[in-house]
């Protein structure tokens, strides 16, 4: 059966010798694979460029449940996210944060509201002329809400260290090995905390976002089996030092 969705593109492998394997997240099934026959053709209607990582896509696809690999029949982009191309800071983050997607997007079911959330983040990077230096620590942050362990926010002078075994802020005689600090963990919970529109305003140092973004990064590993070696973080920790 032919359907209509649309669809953010996390990552493509090649196949066979003209062909795309596509990792999609859509709106109407989750995460999906599709197979590009020809793809990587100079004649073909579906051009390897439409399927960059964060990419808007309009998709007709055939969908039969249970199949590892679906097939599309027509793709098109929603807009035109030039910014997230042209733009070496925004494209190294959507390298990043396509990573993270990859490995912790997993269920073949529909969520919209995790879908739209996705969708206006990628368009909030596009768009935006503000500095993006902590938009990934934004992302990853709202982001623990729909893969179910976004932390109780506790966080009180008493209760001031975070335990990331649990998601919530503990006292200082429950502390334990994978507790943040305090200075830390309020960091945290004020990153929690906070809106889109008001991140750029949090009191944080270049340390801070570097040693902050690996908290969180160590708080997914605790929560979500087989996520490690993040490629594209050092990358990101390289070209972000230079940002202002």
């Amino acid at each position: 059966m032919i359907h209509k969705t649309k669809g953010i593109v996390l990552n493509k492998i090649k196949y066979g010798e003209t062909s795309l394997i596509v990792q999609v997240y859509t709106e109407k099934f989750g995460r999906q694979s599709y197979i590009v026959k020809g793809g990587r053709s100079k004649k073909s209607s579906m051009k390897s460029n439409l399927f960059r990582p964060f990419f808007l896509l309009e998709m007709e696809v055939y969908h039969r449940e249970g199949k590892n690999i679906q097939s599309l029949k027509e793709v098109r982009l929603c807009e035109n996210l030039n910014n997230l191309v042209f733009d070496v800071y925004k494209s190294t983050m959507v390298l990043f944060l396509t990573e993270v997607c990859s490995k912790v997007l997993r269920e073949e079911e529909q969520n919209h509201e995790l879908f739209v959330f996705l969708y206006n983040s990628i368009r909030y990077l596009d768009l935006t002329e503000e500095s993006i230096g902590r938009f990934h620590l934004y992302f990853l942050s709202k982001l623990t809400r729909f893969l179910g362990f976004y932390p109780q926010l506790n966080w009180s002078d008493r209760k001031a260290f975070f335990d990331m075994d649990n998601g919530f802020f503990v006292e200082e005689d429950r502390i334990h090995a994978h507790c943040l600090e305090k200075y830390l963990s309020r960091k945290l919970y004020s990153l929690f905390s906070t809106s889109i529109d008001l991140v750029k305003y949090l009191k944080m140092s270049k340390e801070d976002v570097n040693v902050l973004l690996r908290a969180i990064l160590n708080f997914y590993a605790l929560q979500i089996d087989g996520f490690s070696n993040l490629k594209s973080l050092s990358v990101l920790h390289e070209l972000f030092q230079e940002e202002e």
